[in-house]
């Protein structure tokens, strides 16, 4: 390398207080140059008393925005004022290896039209993979002629590495994501753009929830997310779409009662807004992907 490609490391932290002088320790040790910008979404607890008053670009916000449009404000800031070719987006319970971010660039560099690269997840104990992860790794495949990298739809993003040209020509976390499906979404239009996703082996990270494996709620409590997912996939034709969706208003009806059960009147009517919310947005969401493309600038 001629000349060191800078990366910025952004961390989205909320409440993070248990595992956040780990996180940035462990990109501090970097072994290659980094900058670290963290995001605070507005902790109650003492996550900004542990962060270092060196070595950090630190915006802390009066009030939590959610983990996409946190993040958002995190690459213009890598973007716009650090010069980042790339960023990496890093859990707050996360930790890298010294060598982490330097396999990633030196991915990238050989094979320049890749969209988004994801490490290796391991546990917080570095024993085995990380208990989702172990899903994404298991529907991937080796990619025949580049050794090394295995592809793959989707992947989680607790660790993206993510080149400027990926975000300038996809756009950042679509704002209407508060917490959960941003990573889907990103991920679809990354696709749509035929930008590959991989996975490359020769990097790592530790996600540290091992003992906050827990089963996931039941399908008809994540409906509005599920919309949300199929709504804004501009991959997806308005057909196909309606047919989901149309299978989503019958899995509503038939767990209709085990939906009240579990839904207190306030999180119904919530839901309601919700849905009422996506399909005001629907109406406009290609005008909106075609013409301005990247969302960063809805979170400022």
């Amino acid at each position: 390398m001629n000349q060191l490609k800078k990366v910025s490391i952004i961390i989205v932290t909320y409440n993070g207080k248990k595992w956040i002088k780990e996180c940035i320790a462990s990109c501090l040790a970097s072994a290659y140059p980094v900058d670290i910008i963290v995001v605070d979404n507005a902790s109650t607890d003492e996550t900004l008393d542990l962060l270092p008053k060196d070595g950090i670009h630190l915006r802390a916000l009066d009030h939590n925005i959610g983990f996409g449009p946190a993040n958002n404000l995190g690459m213009v800031l890598a973007f716009e004022e650090l010069g980042a070719d790339y960023v990496f987006l890093l859990n707050q319970d996360a930790y890298i290896v010294a060598d982490t971010i330097g396999e990633l660039v030196k991915c990238h560099l050989q094979y320049p039209d890749l969209g988004l690269i994801s490490p290796m997840h391991y546990d917080g104990l570095d024993a085995e993979f990380d208990y989702r992860f172990k899903i994404y790794h298991r529907r991937s495949r080796p990619w025949k002629g580049r050794e090394g990298l295995r592809t793959v739809k989707f992947v989680n993003a607790a660790a993206w590495f993510l080149p400027k040209s990926t975000i300038m020509e996809v756009g950042g976390f679509d704002p209407i994501f508060f917490h959960t499906g941003e990573d889907d979404n990103l991920c679809q239009r990354i696709r749509h753009r035929k930008l590959p996703i991989v996975i490359a082996e020769k990097s790592r990270i530790r996600h540290d929830r091992q003992d906050r494996v827990k089963a996931p709620p039941p399908p008809y409590l994540r409906i509005p997310t599920r919309v949300r997912i199929i709504v804004f996939n501009p991959a997806m034709n308005a057909l196909f779409k309606f047919g989901l969706l149309l299978v989503l208003v019958g899995e509503y009806c038939l767990n209709f009662y085990h939906l009240k059960e579990y839904r207190t009147q306030d999180k119904l009517r919530s839901d309601r807004q919700t849905l009422k919310a996506i399909w005001k947005y629907a109406w406009r969401y290609r005008k909106i992907y075609e013409e301005k493309g990247v969302f960063l600038p809805q979170s400022k």
